[in-house]
């Protein structure tokens, strides 16, 4: 398989992204060919940017994520390529290619903004919508932790089943890492923490741990590697800190291996982290981590299996209450250095992430293949964006059932907006969804509430040809099914002009009809339906309906549909029976071969 490796930062580095882009891109080539571009197209960014803008202006990726998918797609589109992997969001936002792209993260930068504190920055707005593009172009996005995946999926309404989670390894080169575990003498407890930020990493706590231990008359000692605090007492003999180990460099490493194989507990008491690769290589050597339970280092640590995960809050005296305990139990300890070691080998080392990112591949090239042959038969899918409260679990439940086997839909689920008023929500839902579909320079889209489903008259080839004849009609919308409306035109054997319409389930919203959807003011006592049906004089519904709603026994949007929740079934029927009529008459006098008596 040959494989488009995007990344701003070269991969054959071990000091970029803590190593992980280095083993990423290796354990790709242990089987694949993978071709890493990326650097040239920043280096030539950058000289435009200084051109443009001067020497003294900051460089920001994201603010040219349009120029560099216009400048990677053809790049690709030239080249005989099966999958793209990219690790920088702004490269795959805008770019146009007919390839899988994978898109492969620890976070989301939903969840890394409140730890930068730029919130409410400008940047923070680029850099969401940004990421939330990119995440919506890639076919398969691939997280290391659970954490993360959330986040894609209910901050940013990707759809659930393309979001995958495969733990990273240990950025450890494979010949330094033990074959079996030693155990260390138990002369003296020896702490080790890692970290180059000792504010964001928690070190002043672990430093705290490591005195009351010692105020405690327990003989140990503590290496602080990756920082120098300046205010440590130098003369302490137990106390060793190493500003900086260069994993490139083999004595260096060596020096790394001799550390971890003579550590008994790996302490980080961190305020922030992603995921924690230090977990992974302290596992790898059998070390048991006991870490703040913040962000992603939950995927890693699991309590009494290879550390303990204390609340962020935790003062030292808890860490150092721990250590004691565990120290003091030694075939308590014995068993959690043999567990972490498990740790590392049934799930944390780079191997393992090998072997699962290779069957992601393979599907993916797979179902890639299958899409191409069907969309060439059909020519197009539609994206499609699902509206759902995340409480009402048996909707989600009954239209994924709906959508179940039919890739002609490009489903997005998203996270309905709420508001007292239910009518308000689903507009600002409405509003969100288009804004999402102008951010993907969408032409059409479908938008879809969860409690619609398919009728009998459903087929691909239904839908499809009547979105295309609609458009060249200039048509604004274009309904599955509708509940009411008054006046209804044939326009075509099986659609309809209509001068307004009632249910909003399934609807077809073109381009051109965007804009207006986004500059209207919604007051409180508009509804959706009404409002789309003011703003447009260009609404159609297809005759024989392919959707109607389905009742739940209760209404999130209006009083009248929650008072008697059996309503919006006699509004279909009502609206079926008139159309039903005029269809008709319609067929008698316009389609008289297609008319059955």
């Amino acid at each position: 398989m040959k494989i488009f490796f995007l990344s701003s930062l070269n991969p054959n580095g071990l000091n970029y992204w803590s190593g992980t882009l280095f083993f990423i891109f290796n354990s790709l080539k242990k089987r694949h060919t993978v071709n890493w571009i990326g650097n040239d197209v920043i280096d030539n960014i950058k000289r435009y940017h200084v051109i443009q803008c001067g020497q003294n202006s900051p460089f920001i990726p994201e603010c040219y994520a349009e120029v560099f998918g216009r400048m990677i797609s053809p790049i690709i589109s030239e080249s005989n390529y099966d999958v793209i992997v990219a690790r920088d969001y702004y490269f795959i936002s805008h770019l146009k290619t007919n390839i899988p792209v994978i898109y492969i993260g620890d976070t989301t930068f939903d969840l890394f903004k409140d730890y930068l504190k730029i919130s409410e920055t400008p940047f923070a707005l680029l850099a969401e919508r940004i990421e939330q593009k990119a995440i919506l172009n890639a076919d398969l996005v691939v997280y290391s932790s659970e954490w993360a995946k959330e986040s894609a999926v209910k901050h940013y309404g990707a759809e659930i089943n393309k979001i995958k989670v495969i733990e990273f390894g240990a950025n450890l080169p494979e010949k330094t890492i033990p074959k079996q575990i030693t155990f260390p003498q138990m002369d003296a407890c020896r702490l080790l923490f890692i970290g180059k930020n000792w504010q964001n990493k928690g070190g002043e706590k672990a430093y705290q741990t490591y005195l009351l231990l010692r105020e405690k008359g327990l003989d140990c000692s503590l290496t602080i590697i990756g920082c120098n605090p300046a205010h440590l007492d130098t003369t302490d003999p137990h106390l060793h800190v190493i500003p900086f180990i260069d994993k490139s460099d083999e004595g260096e490493q060596g020096r790394l291996d001799e550390i971890l194989r003579n550590t008994h507990f790996f302490i980080l008491p961190t305020v922030f982290d992603c995921y924690g690769i230090v977990f992974c290589e302290a596992c790898a050597y059998g070390i048991p981590s006991l870490a703040a339970d913040v962000g992603g280092v939950h995927q890693i640590i699991r309590n009494g299996k290879n550390g303990y995960l204390l609340p962020h809050d935790a003062n030292p005296q808890q860490y150092a209450r721990l250590i004691f305990q565990l120290w003091n139990n030694p075939e308590e300890y014995r068993k959690l250095r043999l567990s972490s070691r498990q740790e590392f080998e049934e799930r944390l080392n780079w191997n393992v992430w090998e072997q699962k990112i290779n069957i992601m591949l393979n599907k993916l090239i797979a179902t890639s293949k299958k899409t191409a042959m069907e969309t060439k038969e059909t020519g197009f899918y539609i994206p499609t964006y699902v509206i759902n409260l995340k409480e009402r679990k048996e909707r989600k439940r009954h239209v994924v059932k709906e959508f179940e086997g039919r890739e002609e839909f490009g489903i997005n689920f998203v996270e309905a907006c709420t508001h007292p008023i239910g009518a308000v929500g689903l507009w600002n839902s409405i509003v969100k969804i288009v804004k999402m579909a102008v951010e993907q320079e969408d032409d059409v889209i479908l938008i879809c509430e969860d409690d619609h489903y398919f009728t009998e008259h459903y087929s691909k080839e239904y839908l499809f040809e009547n979105i295309f004849n609609a458009h060249e009609q200039g048509a604004d919308i274009l309904s599955g099914g509708i509940g009411g409306f008054g006046y209804a035109v044939p326009v075509a054997g099986n659609r309809y002009w209509i001068d307004w319409l009632w249910c909003t389930q399934f609807i077809v919203v073109y381009k051109k009809f965007f804009q207006k959807i986004l500059d209207y003011k919604f007051k409180d006592n508009d509804t959706a339906d009404g409002v789309i049906s003011q703003l447009s004089n260009n609404l159609m519904t297809l005759y024989p309906f392919i959707s109607r709603q389905k009742e739940f026994g209760y209404s999130d949007i209006t009083q009248g549909n929650k008072d008697n929740p059996h309503l919006i079934s006699q509004h279909f029927e009502r609206a079926d029976a008139r159309l039903s009529a005029i269809h008709r008459v319609s067929t008698f006098y316009n389609y008289p071969d297609c008319f059955e008596k």
